[in-house]
């Protein structure tokens, strides 16, 4: 094997499209990826995707781990014919711990059976900032322990189909007020802090083993001496997480194509950064102009400098530790793809999260006249990690549909000027954003009786003194979950994992 097809089995892709194209053949075959990233824009259904995996090893020539965030809620790629989790706040807000071994559990044996064994979850940043903008309802709760709890659970689920884990963001960004999709976030925190905090739930995971950490494009003063992001700072990927917390797994990159590096470093810089400061897997998720100018700047690097044998032997030592245990095995012609009982599991584990937060109008179970009316904002891609695309909610449809009352969305440049006795509003991290708060005001002074249902944040239910019900995500399980509440077919039993 020469320099270059070594240097390829550092590299996670991305691909385009639902099939391979000429353009994605060749940029398969120039660069020979050793792992695969893939998103929603590659998955139409558990056959198709199958049929992918299989073509794109076939091209690549060699064993390929095909890696995905499936965290479940508001970050699932996974969707059509497949079982959808509720998300990580979603699980917590059970009370239950056995329900996120369950979603665990289920979720990789699904990946697994389409040749998927590399889950990029699960999410144990600590979201005690209610304005973080990134991470939110993807974190399992506003306190170390409460973390802890399920995402060691969410892990076993994993770990024991046979399914890689990634705990994420390293070391932790829920303190933080910017999304790295968008640009880098400061956290200054001392290293005693974070010990005592973010650092906690890592500690755990890595006690039990899990296959990867996911550093993140973070900057942390009072540990680094550069401002740069954490991913190409030997401080935290070496320093922190080698050194002091005695990490041996894959360290994976978070996409090198996010605004938290290319704000600060063009991509070729941030894999030759990246990669000497401890980066075992380097992601490049799009452009494959840039995906290969990248393998192309590393190779060189590596070729013109021999201080960089040892870092390469090193990560080429954990990768195939890591392959040998997660490459595909026997992806057979005609694989069991039939996931209705796990559809049936996840369905009642949505049920179990839907919170009531306060019913002070008297709205649950929800009664509406001809007068009453239903306001909606429309779901939208506030993280960019998300691949949903704006849309009403299927419930506000389906209630408005029921009670014959109207439908109103309400937009940022379409404010809503309605009054009457009774208003159902469905909300999208109102607490972020001033638009929406102020429609909710409108609402409380104008109807006798107002339900906000917080879609997705919990916090929207403390803006106004209201009824109020959180169901943590939007996607459909969820929505399916909360429309029985709302008819009263079930009760609603979750509780808050954050405090307000």
């Amino acid at each position: 094997m020469d320099l270059k097809q070594i240097v390829s089995e550092l590299f996670m892709i991305g691909v385009d499209g639902k099939q391979l194209n000429d353009q994605t053949i060749r940029v398969l075959e120039e660069i020979r990826p050793g792992f695969v990233i893939l998103f929603a824009r590659n998955i139409e259904s558990a056959t198709q995707v199958y049929d992918l995996i299989r073509q794109i090893t076939r091209v690549v020539g060699k064993p390929v781990v095909f890696a995905i965030d499936q965290e479940g809620g508001i970050v699932t790629r996974l969707r059509d014919g497949f079982a959808v989790s509720c998300g990580a706040m979603a699980l917590a807000a059970t009370g239950d711990r056995n329900n996120a071994y369950l979603a665990g559990r289920i979720l990789s044996k699904e990946m697994k059976s389409i040749g998927i064994t590399w889950n990029l979850a699960p999410v144990v940043d600590i979201n005690d900032n209610p304005h973080n903008p990134g991470i939110g309802v993807r974190s399992f709760g506003d306190n170390p322990q409460k973390v802890i709890t399920f995402s060691t659970a969410f892990y076993s689920g994993l770990k024991e189909m046979g399914v890689a884990a990634c705990a994420k963001h390293f070391p932790g960004k829920g303190s933080v007020s910017v999304d790295a999709h968008l640009d880098m976030p400061t956290l200054d925190k001392s290293l005693e802090q974070l010990e005592r905090w973010e650092l906690l739930p890592f500690v755990e995971l890595i006690k039990m083993g899990i296959e990867s950490v996911m550093p993140s494009h973070i900057f942390l003063p009072q540990l680094q001496k550069n401002k740069v992001p954490a991913t190409v700072s030997k401080e935290i990927v070496t320093g922190l997480l080698r050194e002091k917390l005695s990490y041996d797994g894959i360290a994976v990159a978070d996409d090198l194509l996010m605004g938290g590096i290319t704000k600060n470093m063009c991509v070729e810089d941030a894999v030759i950064e990246s990669f000497k400061a401890g980066m075992d897997v380097l992601t490049v998720c799009h452009e494959p102009a840039a995906q290969q100018s990248a393998v192309k700047a590393l190779l060189k690097k590596i070729e013109d400098d021999p201080k960089f044998e040892n870092r390469l032997k090193e990560a080429l030592t954990r990768i195939r530790r890591f392959k040998e245990r997660f490459s595909p095995k026997n992806l057979s012609s005609e694989p069991f793809l039939d996931f209705s009982q796990d559809r049936e599991v996840m369905e009642k584990i949505a049920e179990q999260s839907i919170t009531l937060v306060s019913d002070q109008d008297q709205m649950i179970p929800v009664h509406l006249s001809k007068d009453d009316c239903i306001i909606t904002v429309k779901t939208s891609r506030l993280v960019q990690v998300q691949e949903n695309e704006p849309d009403v909610p299927w419930i506000a449809k389906e209630l408005s549909k029921r009670f014959s009352v109207k439908l109103f969305v309400v937009e940022k440049d379409k404010p809503v000027d309605l009054s009457g006795n009774a208003c159902i509003f469905f909300t999208e991290n109102a607490h972020l954003y001033e638009w929406q708060r102020s429609a909710i005001e409108k609402a409380r002074r104008n109807f006798k009786k107002l339900l906000v249902i917080a879609l997705r944040n919990p916090y929207d239910c403390f803006l106004f003194e209201s009824s109020s019900v959180c169901s943590y995500s939007y996607e459909l399980t969820s929505q399916k979950a909360l429309l029985k509440v709302l008819l009263g077919e079930i009760k609603p039993i979750g509780r808050l994992p954050v405090e307000v």
